[in-house]
């Protein structure tokens, strides 16, 4: 099972004071939910780092999300987010059914304790990553135009 960052829509006044009982309360069964592979976040983080957004344990107002923790973006963000998930789409319409994005880089051990630095590739289905972009696309999509917030729980 491969990690996942849980983004939920939510109204504009949630008490963020409440966020993590919400979270295990409601965690499985809110609708307005999105799920997007460890993966694909990684591989967009430096283009999620535009998004304006707030860090709830802070109580400060930053650019991108919390890889670790929880990140609350408002209407402003959901529409920056809204443009960069829309381009990133139309980009990967025109790739393989199945291909490949870079993924870390790890060191490998060999039995006689020399070693390598190796790049990984995380393998992904195209229709697979159309469908997540698309699911956070139409929560930014509602947040933006209800004033609403999409709240974000990384790994």
């Amino acid at each position: 099972m491969s990690l996942t960052h849980e983004f939920f829509l939510l109204s504009s006044n949630f008490d963020l004071n409440d966020r993590y009982e919400w979270y295990r309360t409601n965690r499985y069964t809110w609708t307005e939910k999105s799920e997007v592979s460890d993966e694909i976040i990684q591989y967009m983080t430096d283009f999620l780092n535009w998004l304006p957004t707030y860090n709830p344990e802070t109580k400060e107002s930053h650019k991108g999300i919390n890889y670790y923790g929880v990140t609350v973006i408002s209407k402003s963000g959901a529409e920056k987010l809204k443009k960069i998930l829309g381009k990133w789409l139309e980009l990967i319409k025109e790739a393989p059914d199945i291909f490949s994005l870079r993924g870390d880089t790890v060191w490998k051990e060999e039995e006689n304790e020399d070693g390598y630095w190796e790049q990984t590739r995380n393998w992904l289905k195209r229709e697979t990553m159309q469908s997540e972009l698309e699911s956070l696309i139409d929560l930014a999509i509602k947040a933006s135009a209800n004033n609403r917030l999409i709240i974000h729980f990384g790994i």
